[in-house]
């Protein structure tokens, strides 16, 4: 049961609370001592729901906000690898919301020796809110780290899909009130199915459209959704989480985020039009993705075909326009130079890891084959080279021969099985 709670109501009772209660403000402490809370405390709620997953708003006892803010700073940290020593303080004060939708602030102040912060939020506030807050406070506090003096600026759908995707997996009970406490639900089976359902509704925003913070005709629900889809799949990406921080690291010595976020993720995007097409690509099979079903043989094997095969536009002579025709994965690896590889390999992993859980257990099995011969080939060709007297042992010709060789074996499994399919539907079309 969601309790909603009107203006009029929020007013009156902030308001009432105001003239009836003796209580003073107090101060509380979370346990990592980074974040200080001071406000009145509160009683229990006229309803007294089992958990927070069960209500919409938050009533910020300050005791119990400290441990809720810390249980975010765990969380976040765990999903970003971020490590337990902090630097800049935070400091949050809440305040009785005499209005509709109040304001929060973040104000960031520069000291001699670093940075410090100060949140100032309404004793009454939803969820999701009060996550986004501490999630982008809790992200500038870390990029803050290495500036000097010039304030960073945030991707707006970092913090927006980060704070999705915590809400939706680690932090589905976060943030207790008085009389609440956390459920003994199951965890979520499915990170995105809140997204992916307001996706296949309301269609996908591209990149440009979640790089611009504040646009009015997009409803907050939808910026969600595919904020969340974009972070969820980019910290799939090899490497996605430390690559993260080494965008949040580089922003003090960039004027913009965009520059800071290509040279973190250089190995896979040259362009900001790249990520443009790895995003809209992965992203509409991610919405499309129903786990609860099973593809029958004939399809799922279309769909590893098309994952098998890259479309590429050639010449026959020079003065021809160009056709459009389809490359094999050993010719990419075996042809094409590896900084052009990476993109789109990366790619073919993200589409086998939603094609497995729906393929039937042999063509699964394939698939599988075929995803671990890739990531095996992308993480070799990735290791630095050190420059050593002793001969290395890494050689790019061989391991991509080696990963052709494999991947050949896997083709005639494939063809194999395409035979067996094609027998058995033909036997089922004449009884």
């Amino acid at each position: 049961m969601k309790i909603l709670v009107s203006g009029w109501l929020t007013v009156w009772g902030a308001a009432a609370a105001l003239a009836a209660s003796p209580l003073q403000p107090v101060t509380a402490r979370s346990t990592s001592g980074q974040f200080t809370v001071r406000g009145l405390p509160m009683g229990p709620p006229v309803f007294a729901p089992r958990s927070t997953s069960e209500v919409s708003y938050l009533r910020l006892d300050p005791t119990l906000t400290a441990v809720s803010l810390e249980r975010i700073r765990q969380a976040l940290g765990g999903e970003l690898g971020l490590p337990e020593a902090w630097r800049g303080p935070i400091n949050y004060a809440t305040f009785p919301a005499l209005e509709d939708h109040p304001q929060v602030t973040v104000t960031s102040v520069k000291f001699a020796n670093g940075w410090g912060y100060r949140v100032e939020m309404p004793e009454l506030v939803d969820k999701p809110r009060f996550i986004r807050t501490a999630v982008s406070v809790l992200l500038l506090e870390y990029a803050h780290r290495t500036a000097l003096t010039r304030e960073v600026e945030l991707p707006p759908w970092l913090v927006e899909g980060l704070s999705a995707e915590l809400e939706s997996t680690a932090l589905g009970t976060l943030a207790l009130e008085p009389g609440t406490g956390i459920s003994s639900s199951a965890p979520h089976v499915d990170a995105l199915q809140r997204a992916r359902g307001i996706v296949r509704e309301r269609g996908m925003l591209t990149f440009n459209q979640l790089s611009l913070a504040g646009d009015s005709a997009i409803e907050p629900e939808h910026y969600s959704a595919c904020a969340q889809l974009f972070v969820h799949e980019l910290l799939r990406l090899r490497g996605g989480p430390d690559r993260v921080r080494d965008m949040l690291y580089r922003l003090p010595r960039h004027l913009n985020w965009q520059t800071a976020f290509l040279g973190a993720f250089q190995a896979q995007f040259a362009k900001l039009i790249d990520v443009d097409k790895w995003y809209l690509l992965v992203a509409t099979h991610v919405a499309g993705r129903d786990t609860a079903s099973k593809w029958p043989a004939a399809e799922a094997l279309a769909q590893l075909e098309e994952v098998l095969s890259t479309a590429v536009e050639v010449r026959t002579e020079a003065q021809t326009l160009p056709i459009t025709t389809g490359v094999r994965l050993q010719r990419l690896i075996g042809e094409w130079e590896f900084t052009r590889q990476v993109p789109v390999l990366e790619v073919k992993v993200a589409k086998l890891d939603l094609l497995l859980p729906r393929a039937p257990q042999k063509l699964a099995i394939l698939a599988a084959g075929y995803r671990q011969v890739i990531s095996s080939y992308l993480r070799q060709r990735s290791q630095p080279v050190r420059e050593t007297k002793v001969p290395s042992s890494f050689n790019p010709r061989l391991l991509a021969h080696q990963a052709v060789r494999k991947l050949d074996e896997l083709d005639k499994q494939f063809e194999a099985l395409r035979a067996v399919t094609a027998e058995a539907s033909a036997r089922s079309a004449n009884p």
